[in-house]
């Protein structure tokens, strides 16, 4: 049992939980502990967590989540037999919130870019090119295995019939970030920061950072999932304009990060996440959500073709220069 589990390991009592962040949590002493399962980070991954978490801490950054070590010191715990990290929460629930999103994300990253331990497992700087090609075999797999026979669903016929045209994207997205590397002779690419593993724009009411929320990376990876999420959701271009400018007041973009930062939007992340977590999940309702995830991404493709296409001319504004990105053939013969 849970209750069990705490006690014999953290020497916690509490038999009364909520829900955080869909997380198991208790109240113990009037701190909020949370639950976190952990079950693809390894020991030596969680360390490396632990250092930048340490650090952020020390650097003054409080809305980092505490660690909190098992008896006998260890980070991870188990719960019913599954691996998990407990974290300690900050009091930051109710302060009033500063500033802006990008204003946020530039002063995380200006903290991150000083960090002095560069992480050799906890981190994806500059694994873009073969990660992004993993992922691109894993699907192709996927798709030659099911045009064997029938698509059992419609979710099946829709992958059958578009996974052809976002391996082709795809292939665009990996060589470009592949020529951006090859171009750049002051490897500023090569030159991470502390960043989110997905971040999300932020809301006021609880901006706790989970050590596990963290990687170590290129600050573009941050600026693309803001600017991706906020698609999604509607966004139009004077408010993405309007957080880069923010982000750039404390942190301004160099050419090569205009155009990592367009090519990680050029890769279709989210059509790999939705066809990854259906072919992945072992429960129907989790599969109902991504199959909602991957109909939203194809009923938006002609849209984000024309926001891609129109990428560098709505955002030559920012710092009153031009991005200079590289244009690409196909994406301007698009009308917008």
């Amino acid at each position: 049992m849970i209750e069990r589990d705490l006690y014999e390991q953290y020497r916690l009592n509490n038999s009364q939980f909520i829900k955080y962040r869909n997380f198991q949590a208790f109240y113990e002493n009037g701190s909020l502990y949370v639950i976190v399962p952990i079950p693809e980070i390894e020991r030596e991954e969680l360390l490396e967590l632990k250092q930048i978490s340490d650090y952020l801490q020390f650097q003054k950054e409080d809305r980092i989540a505490h660690f909190v070590p098992t008896v006998t010191q260890e980070l991870i715990g188990y719960i019913n037999g599954e691996s998990i990290a407990l974290f300690k929460l900050p009091n930051i629930n109710h302060r009033r919130r500063l500033f802006g999103d990008g204003e946020d994300l530039a002063r995380l990253h200006q903290l991150g870019r000083y960090y002095p331990y560069p992480p050799q497992i906890a981190t994806r700087l500059g694994l873009w090119k073969t990660m992004w090609e993993n992922r691109l075999d894993q699907l192709e797999e996927w798709w030659g295995q099911r045009i064997q026979g029938l698509p059992e669903n419609r979710f099946e016929k829709l992958f059958f019939e578009t996974f052809p045209y976002y391996l082709g994207v795809s292939e665009n997205a990996i060589q470009y970030v592949a020529d951006c590397m090859w171009e750049d002779a002051r490897k500023e690419a090569q030159i991470g920061t502390i960043c989110y593993v997905k971040y999300k724009p932020q809301t006021d009411s609880d901006r706790v950072i989970f050590p596990t929320d963290l990687i170590f990376d290129h600050p573009t990876r941050d600026l693309a999932e803001w600017i991706r999420s906020k698609y999604v959701t509607g966004a139009d271009m004077q408010e993405i304009s309007s957080f880069l400018n923010q982000y750039e007041r404390i942190m301004p973009l160099s050419t090569v990060s205009c155009r990592l930062l367009f090519g990680r939007l050029l890769f279709p992340l989210s059509y790999f996440e939705a066809v990854e977590g259906y072919y992945s999940t072992s429960t129907e309702k989790r599969k109902m959500k991504y199959e909602k995830q991957f109909f939203r991404v194809l009923d938006q493709a002609e849209d984000y073709e024309r926001f891609l296409g129109t990428f560098s001319k709505n955002f030559g504004g920012v710092s009153s220069r031009n991005l200079q990105i590289p244009e690409i053939e196909w994406l301007q013969g698009i009308k917008g």
